[in-house]
């Protein structure tokens, strides 16, 4: 197995945790990949994802999510029908929708520190206008949008942009297995309630890794509190491309390398 991991002035600190770990088989170039391995690419499968398999494949190589696994866990719309009850409801057109408070994304990415003027909808008839905006963005024009009930969560803080700052907190799943969690919120870890996820927590984690785990190989799970204490899934997201939140990176690595090496 090796890890591709893209050179970058960001992730400088994890890369180096990450080396300490995995080794030689950390690479930061493609072509030092010599054939029939399993890859994975930490930060560095985007945004070519389908030709960066395509090459990989001519040595024999392959991705651990292969690019039709990826699109699964990278678009809301195709994983919605699978997971909608354990998720705020979701709609992909956003006229006549019904009264009430929204949030409006695109369909993989949001801009989530632009709260205020980019995501949250107060109305239905504020949700056109949000839309307008996100699809003058090009990387959400790209993805397309959604439209999301808005569920209130349990709140700690309000961010810049009136962000609230919530009970959430990221999983890494490799196929049916947690391998580790963390706190979402990296910039605020003051906020963080408690070390360790509830029970419902883990039972709802538990649900969604057996339905997913059906459709891809390496993913993350972002799991919230509600304001009445009910626990939901935020979104999917594909491991490979995920920060790690307040996760600790060694950690992270070293349970990486031992599920999959086995």
């Amino acid at each position: 197995m090796k890890l591709l991991f893209r050179i970058s002035e960001d992730y400088e600190e994890e890369m180096a945790v990450a080396k300490s770990v995995f080794g030689e088989d950390l690479v930061n170039y493609r072509t030092e990949i010599s054939g029939n391995e399993l890859v994975v690419g930490r930060y560095s499968v985007l945004p070519f994802y389908e030709e960066l398999e395509k090459e990989l494949a001519l040595k024999g190589n392959r991705l651990i999510n292969s690019y039709e696994q990826h699109l699964y866990i990278a678009d809301i719309k195709n994983y919605y029908e699978d997971l909608k009850e354990f998720t705020p409801k979701t709609y992909f057109l956003w006229y006549n929708l019904p009264d009430g408070s929204y949030v409006v994304k695109g369909r993989t990415n949001s801009r989530k520190f632009q709260w205020d003027k980019q995501m949250f909808a107060r109305t239905n008839v504020d949700v056109v206008s949000i839309v307008s905006r996100l699809l003058d963005d090009s990387l959400i024009r790209e993805q397309g949008v959604c439209v999301r009930k808005y569920v209130p969560l349990r709140t700690y803080d309000i961010g810049i942009n009136g962000l609230p700052i919530t009970n959430e907190w990221r999983c890494f799943c490799y196929r049916e297995k947690l391998l580790v969690y963390g706190y979402y919120w990296s910039n605020f870890p003051d906020k963080k309630p408690y070390d360790e996820l509830p029970e419902e927590a883990l039972d709802l984690l538990d649900k969604i890794m057996k339905i997913v785990s059906k459709k891809t190989n390496f993913y993350v799970v972002d799991l919230a509190e509600t304001e009445d204490g009910k626990w939901i899934m935020i979104e999917l997201n594909d491991g490979q491309q995920s920060g790690l939140s307040e996760i600790d990176s060694g950690i992270f690595y070293k349970r990486l390398k031992e599920e999959i090496d086995e």
